[in-house]
């Protein structure tokens, strides 16, 4: 009779209609992930992948646990399978010929992939979803070819790492399911999980005890890194979220047998990175790595206090804005070489005008762009360093050529104390091997300016300032509504983007209260106000980023990621991320 009420229920269910409280939970929720990704409720097409790893460690670990398993259930028309961690059938052991041909027609087979957004709620693609042990029997499955069968699925996890490896299943008909499926699936993935961990054990241990003696021996930051798994000491995980990417990308090169030592620009200045590869016999099993760092600027605590205030023109109360302009209005007045780093339209010129005009209004200003097709002639430094004691801005430094860089060596050479130089890097971050490197001795000083999406208090105030300077003499203003979606955007373009809306949002509203529907599509709002993790955060943004850089195309999006349409759009609404990357 529940087998009645789950077919009736997903009937209802897939011509648009509640199903009833007859349906797990667990169950309804892969439906609808399944309905999402669009998977067919009446056929689905699995596809085929012949190049993977069927000898590797999980295949290597489970075989004597299948082995077992198929032993324990002989006799019994059930099939046993082991799968990767993307849901693709690596093994499987079947002994009834009648289930095994009934099994081919649906392609549950190795190197097939039953993933929920290719085969909809199933043992192996629902317990990837859920990563916990799933039984779907019968009309739970959310396509017709598979409801004549029931399976039951559970995670391997690997040991050390926590990281999905895998999932056991065990299928068989669905008149013959019962609970013991599932129990017998989640002491099978057990066994494996301990099988990998005496596989695995002697390398992460010989890790550890590398990455215990580097942080007993410095307070730096500490990254131990092996494949995807990665352990930071409390100093590393206090690095901002796009300078851990960098170094642990650096430390993923360094594990696979490139340099013993790098150097980088990072958000703090130029860093050392030292690393230790580790090894137990000839296999390597990861790299221990210790970032160095300049010694920070020492000043007194009253005029650090006294100096973080904003400039007269510019907006911004967050903390972290009047901290980088307390910096850069010090380095102005004492004409320290400076480096200025940040996403476009952070607004790094406008912070440099401003200072100079505040603390060098009488000198010269001159800006210089390295980006230029021509490199920059040394005629025309010389020019701009004429008087010795004025301003000069280097725009676009991180695209300066060698020729370029050449010339602005030659024309820094004696340079006068009273002259203060700004350098400006268009990023966070700064490849080694780029020519700046070959400039960063003339500056003592580096600031990252935080992004727009960093300072959301801010928003508001920028964008009254915006609308004034957008349509001057006209009541035009934002709706308390549009005010606190404009605050919750991820503006990957920072304010040059958020100038950008505003603009294309006065097309639509010359006059009045601006409304949320008035803004472009370009517009990210932000519906989740839940505070996110660092890491949660850079995940967002960087899904933000590549939709961004791919024109809000979520199909290229998904494969830029390395991530099924199915979890981007999940992805995209636990961040609540609506529209970005078409440009207004």
């Amino acid at each position: 009779m529940e087998r009645v009420h789950v077919e009736r229920a997903r009937e209802r269910f897939l011509s648009g209609d509640s199903p009833d409280a007859s349906v797990r939970t667990q169950i309804l929720a892969s439906w609808r992930r399944s309905l999402t990704a669009g998977v067919p409720a009446e056929r689905f097409d699995i596809p085929y992948e012949p190049d993977l790893d069927f000898d590797g460690s999980l295949a290597t670990c489970a075989e004597p646990v299948l082995e077992r398993l198929q032993e324990q259930l002989s006799g019994m028309a059930v099939s046993v399978v082991l799968t990767d961690a993307h849901g693709r059938l690596l093994d499987r052991r079947v002994g009834e010929s009648d289930l095994r041909c009934k099994l081919d027609q649906i392609w549950f087979a190795p190197g097939f992939s039953y993933a929920e957004e290719h085969a909809g709620t199933n043992g192996v693609g629902t317990t990837l979803e859920s990563r916990s042990a799933t039984l779907v029997v019968g009309s739970e499955h959310f396509t017709d070819p598979l409801r004549p069968f029931a399976c039951a699925g559970a995670p391997i996890h690997n040991p050390l790492t926590h990281r999905l490896e895998g999932i056991i299943d065990i299928t068989c008909r669905a008149a013959d399911a019962n609970d013991l499926m599932r129990v017998l699936a989640g002491q099978a993935a057990q066994d494996v999980e301990r099988l990998l961990l005496e596989r695995v054990g002697a390398g992460p241990r010989a890790l550890m005890a590398e990455f215990q003696a580097a942080c007993t021996r410095t307070p730096n930051p500490v990254l131990a890194v092996s494949g995807d798994f990665v352990m930071a000491n409390s100093a590393a995980t206090r690095l901002p979220a796009v300078d851990r990417e960098h170094v642990e990308q650096i430390a993923a090169e360094l594990a696979r047998g490139a340099r013993g030592e790098a150097r980088l620009l990072l958000s703090v200045g130029e860093t050392r990175l030292r690393s230790v590869r580790v090894r137990t016999g000839r296999r390597s099993v990861g790299v221990v790595l210790e970032v160095s760092f300049p010694r920070p600027e020492r000043m007194g605590e009253t005029t650090a206090a006294a100096s973080e205030r904003p400039f007269v023109g510019l907006t911004g109360a967050d903390p972290a804005w009047l901290v980088v302009c307390g910096a850069v209005r010090r380095s102005a007045a004492r004409c320290t070489p400076t480096l200025l780093l940040g996403e476009p339209g952070v607004g790094k010129y406008a912070l440099t005008r401003a200072a100079h005009l505040e603390q060098r209004p009488l000198r010269r200003f001159t800006v210089l762009d390295c980006a230029g097709d021509a490199a920059m002639s040394w005629e025309a430094l010389q020019t701009a360093l004429a008087d010795m004691t004025g301003t000069v801005v280097l725009r676009h430094l991180e695209r300066a050529d060698r020729a370029t860089v050449a010339a602005i060596r030659a024309g820094l050479t004696g340079a006068s104390p009273d002259l203060w130089l700004v350098g400006m890097v268009t990023a966070t971050t700064v490849e080694d091997s780029a020519p700046v490197y070959d400039v960063l001795e003339w500056f003592d000083t580096s600031i990252t300016l935080p992004p727009l999406r960093h300072r959301p208090g801010d928003v508001e105030a920028l964008a009254t300032v915006l609308l004034r300077r957008l349509a001057p003499g006209r009541r035009v203003q934002c709706s308390t509504e549009t005010a606190r979606l404009l605050a919750g955007g991820h503006w990957p373009g920072n304010v040059t983007e958020l100038q950008s809306v505003l603009r294309a949002a006065l097309r639509r509203r010359p006059v009045g209260d601006i409304e949320a529907g008035d803004l472009p599509m370009s517009f990210v709002s932000g519906t989740s106000r839940r505070r996110l993790s660092r890491l949660e955060a850079a995940e967002r943004d960087l899904i933000v980023k590549t939709l961004w850089e791919t024109k809000g195309n979520r199909v290229r999006a998904a494969a830029a990621l390395g991530m099924s349409r199915a979890t981007l759009y999940r992805r995209m609404s636990a961040f609540g991320i609506e529209f970005v990357g078409q440009h207004p």
